[in-house]
C-alpha cells in the first residue's frame, strides 16, 4: 500500500495549515463594489437629512433627560404652558388647569427616581407668581416623557426631595407643607405649617403614612428622625425661618421639647369668638398631632387645657375641622388616623 500522504510542516516538525491567497482574481472588483455602495449610502443620508425637516423645537428648554425635552412655551405676559418633546415627535398636549395658571416653569430634578420605577424622571415646578402661591409640581417618566403626576402644593413653596433607601419600598420622597391647615386667614402670624411627606404611588401623589405616623402621641413622626429627613426638614426651616437650624442630633431633642412647650403653653390660649386668628394657636397644637397619627390624642388635650372656655372652644374646634376637610389630603389623613380623623371632625 503507498504511504498516506503526510500535512506539510514547518521547520519546527509541526503540522502547518496550508497557504491560501489573500486576493484572489476578483478583489479588486469586490472592494470597487463595496466603495461604491458606500458612496451611494453617504448620499442617500444626505438627501434625506435635507429633506426631512427637523423637529419644531420652540420655547424655553426647561429639562431635558435622555430623548425627553421639556419646553416652556409663553402663552401670555403672565402665562407659560409646557410642550413635551420625545426625540423628534411632540406628544399630546398635556391637560390645563384653568383654574391655576403657571407663570414660570423651572426644572426641580431630572435625576431622581421619583415614580418607582428603576430610571431617573423629570420633575418640574410651576409658578403662579401670586403671593404665597402657587406651586404645581409635575412628574414626567424619564423614558418616554409620559406626565405621571400633577400636583398643586399651593404656597408650600419650601419642599426638597429625598432619594429614600433603595430596599424600601418607595424610592424618594419629599417634604411639603400643607397650607390650608394654618388658621385658613394669614400665613404672617408664624403659626407652623402641618408638614407632608409625599410620595408619587399607583399614578398619584399621597401620604408616606410610614413616614409619618408616630408611635405615640408623645413621639415626633419617625421621619423627622432618619439622618435623610432630618437634613431635609432642616433646610426647609431654614428657608422658611420656621425653626432655628441647629445641630441634626439635637432635633430629637428640640421636638419633644417644643411638644411640651406648647402642649403648656395650650393652658393659658384665651379664644375670642369673635376674632377667629385667635383660634391659630389651637390649629397649630392639632396639626402636630393630626400629622403624625394621633388625632383623638390632639383633640382630648386641647379639651382638658380649654375646658373653662368651651363656648369659645367649640367655634375654634369647628372652625379647624372646616379647614381640615377642605385639605387635599383629607383622604389619607383619615387612614393615617385609623379611620377616625373623618367621624371627629364631622362631629364637629
Amino acid at each position: 500500500m503507498a504511504p498516506k500522504a503526510q500535512p506539510p510542516s514547518n521547520q519546527s516538525g509541526e503540522p502547518s495549515l496550508p497557504a491560501f491567497p489573500l486576493r484572489g482574481p476578483g478583489w479588486k472588483n469586490k472592494a470597487f463594489n463595496i466603495a461604491i455602495i458606500a458612496i451611494i449610502a453617504g448620499c442617500i443620508g444626505t438627501v434625506v437629512t435635507i429633506l426631512v425637516p427637523k423637529p419644531a423645537f420652540e420655547g424655553r428648554l426647561v429639562a431635558e433627560l435622555g430623548d425627553v425635552r421639556v419646553f416652556a412655551l409663553s402663552i401670555s405676559p403672565f402665562e407659560e404652558e409646557l410642550a413635551v418633546w420625545r426625540g423628534r415627535g411632540r406628544l399630546p398636549a398635556l391637560p390645563a388647569d384653568p383654574n391655576l395658571p403657571v407663570q414660570q416653569f423651572d426644572m426641580s430634578s431630572n435625576n431622581i427616581n421619583a415614580s418607582g420605577t428603576h430610571h431617573a424622571d423629570i420633575v418640574v415646578d410651576g409658578w403662579s407668581g401670586g403671593s404665597h402661591c402657587c406651586l404645581t409640581r409635575l412628574v414626567f417618566d424619564g423614558p418616554t416623557g409620559k406626565l405621571l403626576g400633577r400636583l398643586n402644593l399651593g404656597g408650600s413653596g419650601a419642599s426638597r426631595f429625598v432619594k429614600l433607601d433603595r430596599t424600601g419600598p418607595y424610592p424618594s420622597a419629599f417634604l411639603a407643607y400643607d397650607d390650608l391647615t394654618l388658621d385658613g386667614q394669614n400665613i404672617e402670624q408664624g403659626q407652623p405649617l402641618a408638614q407632608v411627606v409625599l410620595i408619587l404611588k399607583d399614578g398619584r401623589f399621597g401620604l408616606y403614612q410610614e413616614a409619618m405616623k408616630a408611635t405615640t402621641p408623645e413621639s415626633p413622626p419617625p421621619y423627622l428622625l432618619r439622618e435623610v429627613f432630618t437634613q431635609a426638614q432642616l433646610e426647609i426651616d431654614a428657608a422658611t425661618e420656621n425653626h432655628a437650624s441647629g445641630p441634626r442630633g439635637d432635633l430629637a431633642q428640640e421636638l419633644a421639647q417644643a411638644a411640651l412647650a406648647r402642649r403648656t403653653a395650650m393652658a393659658s390660649v384665651v379664644l375670642d369668638p369673635d376674632r377667629p386668628e385667635s383660634f391659630a394657636p389651637v390649629a397649630a397644637f392639632l396639626n402636630d398631632y393630626v400629622y403624625k397619627g394621633q388625632a383623638e390624642a390632639g383633640f382630648e388635650a386641647v379639651r382638658r387645657a380649654l375646658s373653662a372656655q368651651e363656648k369659645a372652644l367649640n367655634p375654634a374646634l369647628s372652625s379647624y375641622a372646616d379647614q381640615l376637610s377642605r385639605s387635599q389630603w383629607i383622604e389619607d389623613l383619615d387612614r393615617l388616623n385609623d379611620n377616625r380623623l373623618k367621624p371627629l371632625i364631622d362631629g364637629l
